[in-house]
């Protein structure tokens, strides 16, 4: 069969009686086969063998129950903001400051109000591009309306502004507050389906280690090399993390960096500015010959990815993913070594 619907009429008639077609009934109604069909009797409801569907039980009740409140609190996407939360949080404490310190606090809610609203607002941004490719998201599955989420986001964002004023931070790190959620904004209504997608994340990704070191007080000049290795490093996780995801994303007409740029375009872009990313990294941590090897090593990692994923067509795109990701944040620990050192 070709795949095509034909109407009933459109059927063509059987050669005889033993033969069965499978548009003699409804695939997905098994009650429905035919008693003619080889292997099989056809079973009715008063048959005893015939199991009718009943109403859920509370287990069932339960599960579906948890599974949507897990879809509504993914509005907030929970995991990566809470990662991002304790990542900030352990820049802080590499930069000096002790876990019983009050500032500790305060990093951590200002940065997990700022992912909460940046998160809902991806999820109001892309509710149609959900909706239309059948992504179970809490928009959507009418989990939460659209109104609620872009309610959320305007919120968590007014919290952390208020957060920032109050912490007595002093009026950069209160800056870099309001530029990072800028930066999340723009990439959800605009930039994120555009080839300047890596904007954001270039801007952003410094930010992080940047604001953490002025809170824990360091000098403003030892944060220099930071900008100078975590900007290639942030577009190259940036493509990393879209990659596996440019054929639906070309679909929809997301027009995202890596759609831009193809394959292997965007693979080997990815290997270029981690490798950019990892020399100006090495040359912040040390200029010393000994030191050489830590450099190579992620050298060779880099070069093992770009034989993954454009010398073999086969390779996982997200185990892939995860490889050039892991190897540029460890390719970002000198600068933050650097940074701690000064």
């Amino acid at each position: 069969m070709d795949g095509r619907d034909l109407a009933p009429g459109d059927r063509p008639a059987q050669s005889g009686p033993g033969q069965w077609r499978e548009g003699d009934a409804d695939t997905w109604n098994p009650d429905n086969l035919p008693a003619h069909r080889p292997g099989g009797e056809l079973r009715t409801n008063s048959d005893p063998g015939h199991r009718a569907a009943g109403p859920p039980g509370p287990a069932a009740l339960a599960a579906r129950a948890g599974s949507a409140r897990w879809r509504r609190i993914e509005l907030l996407h929970p995991i990566p903001s809470i990662l991002t939360t304790l990542a900030a949080i352990g820049f802080a404490l590499v930069f000096g400051l002790q876990i019983d310190d009050w500032r500790i606090w305060w990093i951590a809610a200002i940065m997990l109000l700022v992912q909460f609203s940046i998160s809902a607002l991806n999820e109001w941004a892309d509710q149609d591009l959900d909706g239309r490719s059948g992504r179970p998201r809490p928009i959507p599955l009418g989990l939460l309306s659209s109104r609620a989420a872009a309610v959320v986001a305007v919120l968590e964002a007014a919290a952390a502004v208020a957060l920032s004023l109050l912490s007595g931070f002093g009026p950069l790190a209160f800056l870099l507050v309001l530029l990072g959620l800028a930066c999340g904004w723009a990439y959800d209504l605009k930039l994120k389906r555009t080839p300047l997608s890596f904007l954001p994340f270039a801007v952003a990704f410094p930010l992080v280690p940047i604001w953490a070191a002025m809170i824990a007080g360091r000098p403003f000049e030892a944060l220099g090399p930071v900008l100078l290795g975590g900007i290639p490093l942030a577009v190259s996780i940036h493509l990393a993390d879209a990659i596996p995801d440019r054929a639906p994303d070309r679909a929809a007409g997301v027009n995202t960096l890596a759609v831009t740029l193809g394959r292997p375009g965007a693979e080997i872009a990815a290997v270029g500015l981690l490798l950019g990313g990892t020399l100006a990294s090495l040359v912040v941590l040390t200029r010393q010959a000994t030191r050489l090897s830590f450099g190579l090593s992620i050298v060779a990692l880099a070069g093992g990815y770009l034989l993954l994923t454009v010398g073999s067509r086969t390779a996982p795109p997200h185990f892939a993913r995860w490889i050039l990701i892991g190897t540029a944040l460890l390719a970002a620990l000198p600068l933050v070594v650097s940074i701690r050192a000064g």
